[in-house]
């Protein structure tokens, strides 16, 4: 009856330890691209020779995701604790071909926009935000906005419709 009761255990034990690879596995398996997003959305990139490039949901799906914790700066100078998921906007550029860069525009889908010297775009935590504080970020707040640690509120940009390499 021992040997029963042993030859129970060792082969449950031999089945969990396949469950828990098997699982571990599966938690470091690359990503398949798929969306980046729960909603569709697009954003016109400009290239400086005039070329312009669709980057979707779809798109942004395969550039692996970051957190940054950010402080907005609000105009009345008070500040708001944020913890943001998204994607570097230099890792936008490159997937685009767009390698090379001094001065960038960004511009909403209301037309409000900002120029970004190459220092603040190839700042790693210059993302392009989809998740703020754990949640999606929804339409009525601009599904895709440029989130820019380094800079004031004013350079955040809500609802990402074009970005534009200047020179």
């Amino acid at each position: 009856m021992k040997r029963t009761v042993m030859k129970n255990i060792l082969v449950w034990a031999a089945a969990l330890i396949m469950v828990l690879t098997f699982a571990a596995a599966a938690g470091c398996a690359e990503k398949d691209g798929g969306s980046a997003t729960e909603a569709e959305w697009s954003i016109t990139i400009k290239a400086a020779d005039g070329t312009a490039t669709e980057f979707t949901n779809e798109d942004a799906g395969a550039i692996d995701m970051l957190e940054v914790d950010a402080v907005l700066e609000k105009k009345d100078g008070s500040t708001i604790d944020e913890n943001w998921k998204g994607i570097p906007l230099a890792e936008v550029l490159k997937s685009v071909g767009v390698d090379d860069y001094n001065m960038v525009s960004v511009a909403a889908s209301d037309g409000y926009s900002r120029e970004y010297e190459a220092a603040a775009i190839d700042d790693p935590e210059t993302i392009l935000g989809f998740f703020l504080d754990g949640k999606e970020v929804s339409a009525e707040d601009g599904l895709v906005q440029l989130v820019v640690p380094s800079m004031a509120g004013k350079f955040w940009i809500k609802n990402v419709a074009v970005i534009e390499v200047l020179e």
